[in-house]
């Protein structure tokens, strides 16, 4: 049962360092993430790394949730929640986000997770985002992931030292273990591509003040509107637009190619309702890694979203599937598992 235990524990910690990796690569928050402003000073500060559930769907007054919006990520307090969406607020900011009209309120598809909190505080690491934007900063994609290759193929492959005591060992299949990281791998892909998918938002009032402030229009007229889209990852993505409804219409092209830390502007085209309340518009936000032919990956997702998801797992699986054959993988290669008490870091590094 102990075995177990241990090995269940270890399980937990390679997903949650394989969602966390993920997500630092795509600028997509999954169990960790970090504050970079003093809006939610002193709860939690610039640079500190917190903890957070991906996994939560619903969000009560007084949740600290991670939500995208048109600047980026956001973390602060749930501070209602209402019909057209959830109103939140920093700690540390006298209004709330949604009280000048410059963000609309927070659908549950734009929000991440929610912030782990223990013994009604949240859990942080102080500091630790300040480590993550340095290595962010001077570490290429390509040298990172190289690291984690080399560094994931040692603890893999390294051989085993004699002993003179003889001693007992656990005996794993190499081609087993291979076979559950390689469906890890594919898998923690696909959950943070369909993850990383969200919608462009913004409200507008029509009113017969229209055009003393901005965001209020008068009942029956037009106006257009640039909605930024923004690659904060460190290399391309596809980005797919969609959503016309009735009152706001895409113009020009709904799919784009945009570089790392690049953006573009999507403009759209409103019709203003006549009658006088506030109104919020969507556009759905799908994006895919620029890894496969831009033309393939068009017209996959002419048929579903879905579809092109299917063709990156199979590329994925390829490449995991050549690789394990360049390593030369046998089906008698076994791991040997110390039969001692101790971490499972030191029994699979053990001597053998």
């Amino acid at each position: 049962m102990k075995k177990i235990l241990e090995f269940t524990f270890a399980f937990i910690v390679i997903a949650f360092l394989l969602g966390s990796l993920a997500g630092f690569f795509l600028d997509r928050p999954v169990f960790l993430s970090y504050v970079y402003s003093d809006s939610m000073t002193p709860t939690i500060n610039r640079g500190d790394l917190f903890l957070m559930n991906p996994f939560a769907k619903n969000f009560e007054v007084g949740d600290i949730i991670v939500f995208h919006r048109r600047d980026g990520w956001t973390v602060h307090r749930v501070f209602a929640v209402t019909e057209e969406g959830i109103i939140t607020k920093g700690d540390n900011n006298v209004a709330t986000d949604q009280q000048d009209g410059l963000y609309p309120p927070v659908n549950n598809s734009d929000v991440a997770g929610k912030v782990v909190v223990l013994f009604g505080k949240p859990l942080v690491l102080r500091g630790g985002g300040n480590l993550i934007q340095s290595l962010r900063a001077r570490l290429s994609n390509v040298y990172a992931i190289a690291v984690l290759l080399i560094v994931g193929a040692f603890l893999t492959f390294s051989g085993d030292s004699k002993r003179k005591k003889r001693v007992k060992y656990y005996r794993v299949s190499i081609r087993t273990l291979y076979a559950v990281a390689s469906a890890l791998i594919v898998a923690g892909f696909l959950f943070v591509t369909v993850a990383s998918w969200g919608t462009l938002a913004f409200t507008y009032s029509s009113t017969l003040a229209g055009g003393q402030r901005e965001g209020w229009y008068l009942p029956g007229s037009t106006f257009d509107k640039n909605l930024s889209v923004e690659n904060k990852a460190l290399y391309p993505f596809y980005y797919f637009i969609s959503g016309d409804g009735e009152r706001a219409q895409l113009l020009g092209p709904t799919f784009f190619r945009i570089g790392g830390g690049s953006s573009v502007e999507v403009p759209v085209h409103v019709t203003v309702p006549e009658d006088t309340k506030i109104y919020r518009e969507e556009f759905q936000v799908r994006s895919y890694p620029a890894i496969l032919p831009a033309s393939l990956v068009i017209f996959l997702y002419s048929f579903s979203p879905y579809l092109p998801l299917v063709a990156y797992a199979l590329l994925i699986s390829a490449v995991l599937l050549a690789f394990y054959h360049l390593a030369g993988i046998s089906e008698g290669d076994v791991l040997r598992i110390r039969k001692r008490r101790g971490s499972i870091l030191s029994k699979v590094l053990g001597d053998g």
